[in-house]
């Protein structure tokens, strides 16, 4: 990790979740992006929400499964945390879960980010701070409480920082709509109950839907190499082409969950096409609760005139 990454000694704790469902190696991308941008792997929380129990944990899958997670490496070798789910729970659910562990530690505040993204440092900026550096440096600005903010996004809740009391206030994420328009639901209520939704850039952050060829790449030969050479240069345009094909690609941007086709007979298994149908027929019946919960079919119901406490009690405004 580069020398200047390093977090300051005595820097506050900064528990960062990222959970996982699918895919292996889009997951270990993105824990060894936050540590060579100096993220602190004891702050690390990978969130095993495979639904397979203990199988991942006593090494029962294989790495063809989607579901397979190596714990030995996230643990022995990454030095980060691994927590599991009872079961397998929707992006709602684990939002909910998220902020229930928070509290159940005595945390007023947490970051978490998708599986599916990876975090760079920007070296050709100056004076440099490395990501994690920036977001201590946010960190220190956010001013005594009561704080005015819910959430801080760092590329929309690709990486955010979470405030637990905002989200108590609203009554944490709406379970009924379990995975896409459910952040609509969400951040929107956030909005009506007065608080701020801040927009905060500390890096780059790729949404990607492959691997770099070699996860070497994110870390410097040296602690001490120079900056933005072509290490870093490469990165940044590698990472760049994975993210704009993953949005341009004809299969939708969740191809990448549904990659992996092995683990027939081990525990828990499920049939990796039939498991993507079903997500995405709740994910409808979902998109479908958000209308009807509204009356509004679009994401932009504060701007549509509703209130929080018009939820389940307007009439629709679309046909």
């Amino acid at each position: 990790i580069l020398t200047a990454n390093l977090p300051p000694k005595g820097s506050p704790s900064t528990p960062l979740f990222i959970s996982f469902t699918r895919n292996w190696p889009i997951l270990q991308q993105a824990v060894v992006s936050y540590l060579a941008a100096g993220w602190p792997a004891s702050d690390i929380i990978v969130v095993d929400n495979t639904g397979t129990m203990d199988s991942n944990e006593l090494g029962f899958l294989i790495l063809q499964n989607p579901f397979f997670l190596n714990y030995t490496r996230l643990r022995d070798v990454l030095g980060v945390q691994v927590l599991t789910t009872p079961t397998l729970l929707t992006f709602a659910q684990l939002q909910n879960f998220f902020l229930s562990t928070a509290i159940t530690r005595g945390w007023d505040h947490y970051w978490w980010s998708h599986m599916d993204s990876v975090v760079v440092s920007w070296e050709d900026k100056t004076p440099y701070m490395g990501l994690h550096q920036r977001v201590l440096k946010d960190w220190s600005e956010v001013g005594e409480k009561p704080w005015k903010w819910g959430i801080k996004f760092y590329r929309y809740d690709k990486l955010a920082l979470v405030h637990v009391q905002a989200y108590k206030d609203v009554g944490g994420w709406d379970t009924h709509i379990p995975f896409y328009s459910t952040d609509c639901d969400f951040y929107q209520r956030l909005k009506m109950r007065g608080w701020e939704l801040p927009v905060v850039e500390v890096g780059m952050v790729f949404d990607v839907g492959g691997t770099l060829p070699d996860l070497a790449l994110l870390y410097p030969k040296t602690p001490d190499e120079p900056l933005a050479r072509q290490r870093y240069r490469r990165v940044v345009q590698d990472l760049g082409d994975i993210d704009a094909a993953k949005h341009s690609t004809a299969n939708g941007r969740n191809f990448w969950q549904g990659m992996q086709r092995g683990g027939q007979g081990e525990r828990f298994n499920r049939d990796p096409i039939g498991f993507s149908r079903g997500i995405f027929m709740w994910t409808e019946f979902g998109k479908k609760v958000f209308r009807v919960k509204w009356g509004h079919k679009d994401c932009n119901i504060v701007q549509a005139g509703r209130k929080f406490e018009d939820v389940w009690r307007v009439k629709k405004d679309f046909w």
